[in-house]
C-alpha cells in the first residue's frame, strides 16, 4: 500500500486539529522511512521480482524491525513520544494518541494487502490478507480510503483563500499519480536500493506538499 496510508493522515487531521498535516504525513510512513534506511543499511533486506503479485513487485523477505506487529507498535509510542517531548501541544494525550495511531495505522492497512510477510514478533508465524493479489481490488480499497480521508479533510477545514479551495485537490492529484506511476510496467526496474532511494524522495516531497495544503486551510 501506498497512496492509501495518506487516508490515516487526513483523518488524524480531522481528529486532532492540533497536530499539523505534515507531522501526520510522516507518521503513517514512518515505518517505511525507517525501513528504507534499514534496505541501504543492510539491516532488512527485499528483492524486487516482477510479477511478484499483481498490485506489487516487492518481496519483502526479511522486515521485522519495521514491519513486525510488535515494532510498529513500539515505533508508534517512539514517534507519539518524541512529538510530544519536542511539540509539547496543548493536549498531549490527543496528540499522542493521534499521532501513534497514525504510524500503526501503517502495519494496519499493510495487513489487508501485503502477502503474508507481516511478523508478529520475529520470524513465523507472518500474516497477511494478500489483496495484492488483486490489481483491480487493491487499488480499489486504496483509492477509496485516500477519497474518503480527503473529503473528510475537507470538511473539518476551510480554506483561507483561493489556494486553500484547490490545495487539497492538488494534493489527491499527486497522490493518484505516485499511485499510478507505481503500477506502470517498466522495461528495466531498479535496485531494491534504488527503489529505497526513490521511496524516501518520495515520500519528504509529499510531506512538503502537505505543509503548503495545511498552511493554505483552517479548521472551521
Amino acid at each position: 500500500m501506498f497512496a492509501g496510508h495518506y487516508a490515516a493522515a487526513f483523518a488524524g487531521r480531522a481528529a486532532g486539529p492540533m497536530v499539523p498535516l505534515w507531522v501526520l504525513f510522516i507518521a503513517v510512513q514512518f515505518v517505511d522511512f525507517i525501513w528504507a534506511g534499514f534496505i541501504l543499511a543492510g539491516i532488512e533486506t527485499a528483492q524486487i521480482v516482477p510479477g511478484f503479485a499483481q498490485a506489487s513487485n516487492l518481496d519483502l523477505s526479511f522486515m521485522p524491525y519495521t514491519h513486525s506487529f510488535v515494532g510498529s507498535l513500539v515505533w508508534s509510542v517512539v514517534f507519539a513520544g518524541g512529538y510530544v517531548l519536542l511539540a509539547r501541544p496543548q493536549d498531549p494525550w490527543l496528540a499522542a494518541l493521534v499521532t501513534g495511531g497514525a504510524v500503526f495505522s501503517h502495519w494496519l492497512a499493510d495487513l489487508l494487502v501485503h502477502l503474508p510477510d507481516l511478523p508478529i514478533v520475529f520470524g513465523e508465524p507472518k500474516v497477511g490478507f494478500g489483496l495484492w493479489r488483486s490489481l483491480l481490488w487493491s487499488q480499489v480499497l486504496e483509492v477509496g480510503l485516500l477519497i474518503a480521508g480527503t473529503l473528510w479533510y475537507v470538511r473539518v477545514t476551510e480554506p483561507k483563500g483561493f489556494l486553500g479551495k484547490a490545495a487539497p485537490w492538488i494534493l489527491l492529484a499527486i497522490l493518484l499519480g505516485m499511485q499510478t506511476i507505481s503500477h506502470l510496467p517498466a522495461e528495466e526496474y531498479p535496485s531494491i536500493e534504488g527503489f529505497a532511494v526513490q521511496a524516501l524522495l518520495a515520500f519528504t516531497v509529499l510531506v512538503v506538499a502537505a505543509a503548503f495544503v495545511d498552511a493554505t486551510r483552517r479548521a472551521r
